[in-house]
């Protein structure tokens, strides 16, 4: 490799050719030209795009790239935030303004790899702009070149004489964000922590740790999707790992903690996923967290010909919210709420955060009581379906301790099926609970279903029908 150019003749770090070793030498480089932000090309994006003078460029605003010529003799800075040793980033440079307090990010694409070996965790870089351009794509901000008329991966050569590297390494402070409910675009391509998490239960063997769910699902051809719940409010985040990563057969974290990742966006820009180095980037020692779950073990059938409640909002109009005896609640003291809803003539509850204007949104739906002391053997059953699926936001509770109050009862999830897809459209028809076991609770029992989710993050749309208590 020569001498990197930008504009005059700089001083590169280092001179030597293999990208596969890593670099000792560093010379610190000669800058030209003057320093502008992160947040300076990307309002520039932002002006150049926003057709309705809102600062906002919505998605059905046309994305034009910004493209900067030859003689642009200006750079950014940034930090270094993704590690490309396992794999698990390919071709691909996540940058933010600040080790520390960051408030801009930007990915930079690139058409070779083995970045670490001088492009490490939390390097300087300076990014000459000229003959680079930047938009979005799927979802996030990228530095590129301009080939094709579109933003592509700069070839190496471009990277090579465009990305320069400072000799210091800092440490980089991930940026904590309380709960996956609160994920929004102002941390994307950031490097973030979560903390009080857990993998989802149905991914984790207790008692045979090495029976739990590895990374990456071998049935996946390119990213696998693995959901980690929030111990503090139950609300879920996608880790996505490349089935070419080094750990993709490592099973999964068993414990609770905190985990730290790039915030990114998947493939097809559906939802927000977390993205680690490796697996060192879990701190999962902590005793888990999990629900209390429901579990009456009752050895004899259950249901049965007495219908103890039955409720198909058939009675009720549309965008009703007020229906006698239930509860229907939002803890953050919003308007948003379950409605009721119809298709093809049928009737259902449905709630969702998109455009709600919240985040998080959390509201519960809570039947009226359902009185068990004159039946056995009860069954519960409920269905539910989704619409535009980008995350679980719907989980399912009794209680008998209930009073109006959701923050104040006990509350025991039940084990049940939860319709899961499509992420466009909705799904053809609902998914049944199946057979929920609560033959072993007495007196007025509750059943809850949280909707827990948030404006720019978990947006899916959940349908609620047909809530049924048999038995005998």
């Amino acid at each position: 490799m020569s001498v990197l150019l930008v504009a005059l003749t700089l001083t590169s770090c280092v001179e030597d050719t293999d990208y596969a070793t890593p670099q000792i030498n560093c010379e610190e480089p000669t800058l030209t030209g003057q320093e502008v932000s992160m947040e300076t090309i990307l309002n520039q994006w932002i002006a150049e795009n926003d057709t309705d003078g809102d600062n906002i460029v919505e998605y059905n605003e046309t994305e034009n790239p910004i493209e900067f010529d030859s003689d642009y003799d200006n750079y950014i800075v940034g930090y270094v935030v993704s590690d490309d040793k396992t794999g698990n980033f390919y071709k691909e440079l996540y940058l933010q303004n600040d080790p520390v307090n960051p408030t801009k990010s930007i990915k930079l694409a690139v058409d070779f790899r083995s970045l670490y070996t001088k492009y490490d965790l939390g390097r300087k870089v300076y990014v000459y702009l000229h003959d680079l351009a930047l938009n979005k794509n799927r979802g996030e901000m990228v530095l590129g070149e301009m080939i094709n008329n579109q933003v592509d991966d700069m070839r190496e050569n471009r990277a090579k004489e465009n990305i320069l590297r400072n000799c210091d390494a800092v440490a980089v402070t991930p940026v904590t964000i309380a709960s996956p409910s609160e994920v929004d675009d102002t941390y994307l391509g950031m490097l973030v922590e979560f903390d009080n998490m857990q993998f989802d239960l149905s991914l984790i063997d207790i008692t045979n740790p090495e029976n739990s769910s590895t990374f990456v699902d071998p049935y996946d051809n390119y990213d696998s999707h693995r959901m980690i719940t929030s111990c503090d409010d139950n609300s879920q985040i996608r880790l996505e790992t490349s089935t070419f990563a080094s750990f993709k057969d490592d099973t999964l974290p068993q414990g609770q903690g905190s985990v730290k990742g790039v915030l990114a966006r998947d493939y097809g820009d559906n939802f927000y996923v977390l993205r680690v180095s490796s697996p060192d980037d879990f701190s999962f020692t902590g005793d888990r967290c999990d629900p209390v779950l429901l579990d009456c073990n009752n050895p004899n059938p259950i249901g049965g010909s007495n219908v103890v409640f039955d409720e198909d909002f058939e009675s009720y109009a549309n965008y009703t919210t007020a229906l006698p005896g239930w509860t229907n609640t939002n803890v953050n003291g919003g308007n948003n709420l379950f409605q009721v809803r119809s298709y093809s003539g049928a009737h259902y509850m449905q709630c969702s955060a998109y455009n709600s204007g919240e985040a998080p949104l959390e509201v519960w739906l809570v039947t009226p009581a359902i009185n068990l002391d004159s039946s056995t053997d009860e069954e519960l059953t409920f269905e539910t379906k989704t619409g535009y699926n980008n995350g679980a936001a719907l989980s399912v509770f009794v209680s008998t301790d209930f009073t109006g109050d959701v923050s104040t009862a006990e509350w025991m999830m039940v084990d049940a099926e939860i319709a899961n897809g499509p992420s466009s459209g909705y799904q053809s028809s609902f998914t049944s609970s199946g057979s929920v076991d609560i033959s072993c609770l007495d007196g007025d029992v509750y059943v809850a279903f949280k909707y827990l989710g948030g404006d720019g993050g978990v947006t899916t749309t959940f349908q609620v029908d047909n809530v049924k208590v048999t038995g005998n």
